[in-house]
Protein backbone atom coordinates (compact mmCIF):
# COMPACT_ATOMS: atom_id res chain seq x y z
CA UNK A 1 0.00 0.00 0.00
CA UNK A 2 1.99 3.36 -1.28
CA UNK A 3 4.98 1.35 -1.90
CA UNK A 4 6.95 1.39 -4.85
CA UNK A 5 6.41 -2.15 -5.69
CA UNK A 6 9.58 -2.63 -8.24
CA UNK A 7 12.23 -0.49 -6.24
CA UNK A 8 11.10 -2.89 -3.20
CA UNK A 9 11.57 -5.89 -5.00
CA UNK A 10 14.88 -4.75 -6.08
CA UNK A 11 15.84 -4.86 -2.42
CA UNK A 12 14.19 -7.60 -1.43
CA UNK A 13 15.79 -11.13 -1.17
CA UNK A 14 13.43 -13.82 0.61
CA UNK A 15 16.44 -14.33 2.95
CA UNK A 16 15.89 -11.45 4.68
CA UNK A 17 12.15 -12.84 5.50
CA UNK A 18 13.65 -14.04 9.31
CA UNK A 19 10.55 -16.15 10.40
CA UNK A 20 7.27 -17.79 9.74
CA UNK A 21 4.65 -15.47 9.03
CA UNK A 22 2.09 -15.50 12.18
CA UNK A 23 -1.09 -17.72 12.13
CA UNK A 24 -3.24 -14.08 12.14
CA UNK A 25 -1.87 -13.12 8.90
CA UNK A 26 -2.46 -16.52 6.81
CA UNK A 27 -6.00 -16.78 7.88
CA UNK A 28 -6.66 -13.15 6.98
CA UNK A 29 -5.60 -13.33 3.68
CA UNK A 30 -6.59 -17.04 3.50
CA UNK A 31 -10.25 -15.23 3.98
CA UNK A 32 -10.38 -12.45 1.69
CA UNK A 33 -9.64 -14.62 -0.94
CA UNK A 34 -11.67 -17.27 -0.43
CA UNK A 35 -14.76 -14.41 -0.57
CA UNK A 36 -13.06 -13.89 -4.05
CA UNK A 37 -14.38 -17.30 -4.81
CA UNK A 38 -10.54 -17.96 -5.62
CA UNK A 39 -8.20 -20.57 -4.40
CA UNK A 40 -5.58 -19.10 -2.39
CA UNK A 41 -2.00 -19.38 -3.70
CA UNK A 42 0.24 -16.26 -2.33
CA UNK A 43 3.04 -17.23 -0.27
CA UNK A 44 2.84 -14.83 3.18
CA UNK A 45 5.51 -13.99 4.69
CA UNK A 46 6.74 -11.18 7.15
CA UNK A 47 9.82 -9.24 6.44
CA UNK A 48 11.63 -6.31 6.40
CA UNK A 49 9.37 -3.57 3.98
CA UNK A 50 7.92 -0.62 5.66
CA UNK A 51 3.92 -1.89 5.65
CA UNK A 52 2.63 -4.50 3.15
CA UNK A 53 3.99 -5.28 -0.36
CA UNK A 54 2.84 -7.83 -3.44
CA UNK A 55 5.54 -9.08 -5.72
CA UNK A 56 6.51 -11.98 -7.72
CA UNK A 57 9.80 -13.27 -7.09
CA UNK A 58 10.53 -16.14 -9.79
CA UNK A 59 7.30 -17.68 -10.54
CA UNK A 60 5.82 -17.33 -7.13
CA UNK A 61 3.59 -14.21 -5.61
CA UNK A 62 4.07 -13.17 -2.56
CA UNK A 63 2.14 -10.88 -0.06
CA UNK A 64 5.02 -9.51 2.72
CA UNK A 65 3.86 -7.57 5.26
CA UNK A 66 5.83 -5.86 8.33
CA UNK A 67 4.24 -7.17 11.21
CA UNK A 68 5.31 -3.88 13.02
CA UNK A 69 2.86 -1.89 10.77
CA UNK A 70 0.53 -4.25 11.62
CA UNK A 71 0.27 -3.84 15.48
CA UNK A 72 0.74 -0.36 15.15
CA UNK A 73 -2.31 -0.10 12.53
CA UNK A 74 -4.67 -2.17 14.67
CA UNK A 75 -3.54 -0.35 17.76
CA UNK A 76 -4.34 3.31 16.17
CA UNK A 77 -7.73 2.34 14.81
CA UNK A 78 -8.64 -0.21 17.64
CA UNK A 79 -9.81 -2.27 14.75
CA UNK A 80 -9.10 -5.61 13.23
CA UNK A 81 -10.52 -4.03 9.80
CA UNK A 82 -7.68 -1.55 9.13
CA UNK A 83 -4.95 -4.34 8.43
CA UNK A 84 -7.48 -6.77 6.63
CA UNK A 85 -8.38 -3.76 4.26
CA UNK A 86 -4.52 -3.49 3.53
CA UNK A 87 -3.76 -6.86 3.23
CA UNK A 88 -7.20 -7.12 0.41
CA UNK A 89 -5.42 -4.24 -1.28
CA UNK A 90 -2.01 -5.20 -2.26
CA UNK A 91 -4.09 -9.08 -3.16
CA UNK A 92 -5.78 -6.96 -5.41
CA UNK A 93 -2.48 -5.62 -7.21
CA UNK A 94 -1.98 -9.75 -7.31
CA UNK A 95 -5.50 -10.34 -8.98
CA UNK A 96 -5.87 -7.68 -11.13
CA UNK A 97 -2.00 -8.26 -12.88
CA UNK A 98 -0.59 -4.83 -11.09
CA UNK A 99 2.47 -7.25 -10.30
CA UNK A 100 3.34 -8.64 -13.77
CA UNK A 101 6.54 -7.75 -15.94
CA UNK A 102 7.97 -5.44 -13.06
CA UNK A 103 5.26 -2.82 -13.43
CA UNK A 104 5.22 0.15 -11.38
CA UNK A 105 2.54 1.59 -9.38
CA UNK A 106 0.13 4.12 -10.88
CA UNK A 107 -2.81 6.05 -9.87
CA UNK A 108 -5.31 4.29 -12.02
CA UNK A 109 -3.50 0.57 -10.59
CA UNK A 110 -3.79 1.99 -6.87
CA UNK A 111 -7.46 2.73 -6.89
CA UNK A 112 -8.25 -0.29 -8.61
CA UNK A 113 -6.58 -1.92 -5.97
CA UNK A 114 -8.38 0.05 -3.80
CA UNK A 115 -11.71 0.12 -4.71
CA UNK A 116 -11.35 -3.94 -4.66
CA UNK A 117 -10.71 -3.43 -0.58
CA UNK A 118 -13.92 -1.48 -0.41
CA UNK A 119 -15.91 -4.42 -2.04
CA UNK A 120 -14.47 -7.18 -0.47
CA UNK A 121 -14.65 -6.09 3.15
CA UNK A 122 -18.11 -5.57 2.51
CA UNK A 123 -18.46 -8.99 1.53
CA UNK A 124 -16.57 -9.89 4.55
CA UNK A 125 -18.99 -8.05 6.92
CA UNK A 126 -17.04 -4.53 7.24
CA UNK A 127 -19.03 -1.33 7.66
CA UNK A 128 -17.79 1.47 5.53
CA UNK A 129 -16.04 3.17 8.53
CA UNK A 130 -14.45 -0.31 9.09
CA UNK A 131 -13.51 -0.37 6.03
CA UNK A 132 -11.81 3.14 5.03
CA UNK A 133 -10.54 2.87 9.02
CA UNK A 134 -6.91 2.11 7.57
CA UNK A 135 -6.25 4.43 4.71
CA UNK A 136 -8.14 7.21 6.99
CA UNK A 137 -5.65 6.71 10.01
CA UNK A 138 -2.18 6.71 8.00
CA UNK A 139 -0.40 10.20 7.92
CA UNK A 140 -0.36 10.12 4.18
CA UNK A 141 2.65 10.78 2.00
CA UNK A 142 2.48 10.21 -1.78
CA UNK A 143 4.97 10.48 -4.85
CA UNK A 144 2.08 11.88 -7.39
CA UNK A 145 3.71 10.38 -10.15
CA UNK A 146 2.54 6.76 -8.49
CA UNK A 147 -0.13 7.29 -6.34
CA UNK A 148 -3.62 9.46 -6.17
CA UNK A 149 -4.33 11.99 -3.48
CA UNK A 150 -5.87 10.21 -0.06
CA UNK A 151 -8.80 11.52 -0.96
CA UNK A 152 -9.43 9.73 -4.07
CA UNK A 153 -8.53 6.58 -2.46
CA UNK A 154 -10.85 7.05 0.28
CA UNK A 155 -13.77 7.41 -2.73
CA UNK A 156 -12.72 4.74 -4.55
CA UNK A 157 -13.16 2.26 -1.63
CA UNK A 158 -16.09 3.73 -0.67
CA UNK A 159 -17.39 3.05 -4.31
CA UNK A 160 -16.29 -0.36 -3.74
CA UNK A 161 -17.86 -0.86 -0.90
CA UNK A 162 -21.13 0.42 -2.03
CA UNK A 163 -21.10 -1.39 -5.15
CA UNK A 164 -20.73 -4.40 -3.25
CA UNK A 165 -23.94 -3.26 -1.09
CA UNK A 166 -25.64 -2.66 -4.00
CA UNK A 167 -25.20 -6.48 -5.50
CA UNK A 168 -27.07 -8.12 -2.26
CA UNK A 169 -29.95 -9.53 -3.52
CA UNK A 170 -29.73 -8.17 -6.86
CA UNK A 171 -30.07 -10.59 -9.99
CA UNK A 172 -27.02 -10.49 -12.42
CA UNK A 173 -30.20 -10.85 -15.21
CA UNK A 174 -33.10 -8.60 -14.26
CA UNK A 175 -34.96 -5.53 -13.96
CA UNK A 176 -32.98 -3.61 -12.03
CA UNK A 177 -29.51 -2.37 -12.48
CA UNK A 178 -26.46 -4.61 -10.91
CA UNK A 179 -24.03 -1.95 -10.92
CA UNK A 180 -23.83 1.44 -8.53
CA UNK A 181 -25.23 4.39 -10.79
CA UNK A 182 -22.62 7.41 -10.98
CA UNK A 183 -23.68 10.33 -9.84
CA UNK A 184 -20.98 12.33 -11.70
CA UNK A 185 -22.48 15.26 -13.88
CA UNK A 186 -22.10 14.28 -17.51
CA UNK A 187 -19.55 16.48 -18.72
CA UNK A 188 -17.76 16.38 -22.40
CA UNK A 189 -14.11 15.36 -22.41
CA UNK A 190 -11.62 17.57 -23.06
CA UNK A 191 -8.37 16.17 -23.34
CA UNK A 192 -7.05 12.51 -22.93
CA UNK A 193 -3.67 11.66 -20.79
CA UNK A 194 -1.51 9.43 -20.75
CA UNK A 195 1.57 8.89 -18.71
CA UNK A 196 5.18 6.42 -19.63
CA UNK A 197 4.87 2.99 -17.93
CA UNK A 198 1.14 3.25 -16.86
CA UNK A 199 -1.76 1.55 -18.91
CA UNK A 200 -4.43 3.85 -17.59
CA UNK A 201 -6.06 6.88 -19.50
CA UNK A 202 -6.72 10.07 -17.60
CA UNK A 203 -9.16 12.47 -18.68
CA UNK A 204 -9.95 16.73 -18.52
CA UNK A 205 -13.47 17.47 -18.79
CA UNK A 206 -15.01 20.61 -19.61
CA UNK A 207 -15.31 21.64 -15.87
CA UNK A 208 -11.09 21.30 -15.56
CA UNK A 209 -11.65 18.13 -13.89
CA UNK A 210 -8.65 15.07 -13.89
CA UNK A 211 -10.91 12.11 -14.10
CA UNK A 212 -9.65 8.01 -13.83
CA UNK A 213 -12.79 5.76 -15.09
CA UNK A 214 -12.91 2.55 -13.56
CA UNK A 215 -13.62 -0.76 -15.35
CA UNK A 216 -17.30 0.48 -15.16
CA UNK A 217 -17.49 3.90 -15.92
CA UNK A 218 -16.83 5.19 -12.79
CA UNK A 219 -15.35 8.40 -12.34
CA UNK A 220 -13.27 9.36 -9.76
CA UNK A 221 -11.62 12.33 -9.11
CA UNK A 222 -7.75 13.20 -9.00
CA UNK A 223 -6.74 16.48 -9.76
CA UNK A 224 -7.35 19.37 -12.03
CA UNK A 225 -6.51 21.35 -15.05
CA UNK A 226 -5.06 25.15 -14.05
CA UNK A 227 -3.73 27.96 -15.86
CA UNK A 228 0.29 28.02 -16.11
CA UNK A 229 2.26 31.04 -14.78
CA UNK A 230 5.17 29.71 -16.75
CA UNK A 231 5.37 30.77 -20.35
CA UNK A 232 6.87 27.19 -21.47
CA UNK A 233 3.35 25.87 -20.38
CA UNK A 234 0.36 26.33 -22.01
CA UNK A 235 -1.56 24.86 -18.94
CA UNK A 236 -0.88 22.68 -15.79
CA UNK A 237 -2.18 19.26 -14.80
CA UNK A 238 -2.39 19.93 -11.19
CA UNK A 239 -2.42 16.71 -9.32
CA UNK A 240 -1.71 16.53 -5.26
CA UNK A 241 1.43 18.32 -4.27
CA UNK A 242 3.10 18.12 -7.75
CA UNK A 243 2.35 20.11 -11.34
CA UNK A 244 2.86 18.71 -14.60
CA UNK A 245 3.83 21.40 -17.40
CA UNK A 246 1.29 20.37 -20.84
CA UNK A 247 3.39 22.68 -23.17
CA UNK A 248 2.13 23.19 -26.54
CA UNK A 249 2.95 19.96 -28.44
CA UNK A 250 0.70 18.58 -25.74
CA UNK A 251 3.67 17.02 -24.32
CA UNK A 252 3.52 16.40 -19.97
CA UNK A 253 6.64 17.70 -18.34
CA UNK A 254 7.65 16.66 -14.54
CA UNK A 255 9.91 19.13 -12.72
CA UNK A 256 12.34 18.12 -9.77
CA UNK A 257 13.50 20.48 -7.26
CA UNK A 258 16.69 20.79 -8.63
CA UNK A 259 15.49 21.59 -11.77
CA UNK A 260 15.72 18.82 -13.88
CA UNK A 261 13.29 18.51 -16.55
CA UNK A 262 11.46 15.26 -18.16
CA UNK A 263 9.02 14.37 -20.71
CA UNK A 264 6.90 11.87 -19.26
CA UNK A 265 3.79 11.41 -21.21
CA UNK A 266 1.64 12.73 -23.48
CA UNK A 267 -1.78 14.95 -24.22
CA UNK A 268 -4.28 13.95 -27.06
CA UNK A 269 -7.33 16.65 -27.17
CA UNK A 270 -10.29 14.86 -28.07
CA UNK A 271 -12.63 15.64 -31.14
Amino acid sequence: MAIDAQAQTDSLSLGKFGYEPDKEAKEAVGKIVRYTGLIPNFLVTSGTVPTVLAFIKGDKRYIAYNPDFIIRLKNKTNTDWAAVSVLAHEIAHHLSGHTLNGKKSSPGDELAADKFSGFILHQMGATLEEALAGLSSLNYKYDSLKYPPKSARLFAIETGWLEAKHLLNVKAYGTDSSMVQDTTPTVALIFKCRFDDDDNLYFVDAEDRIIWFDNYGKAILIGHKTESANSRYDWIYSYGDEIFGIDHKQRIWHETSPGIMGIIGRVEVLK
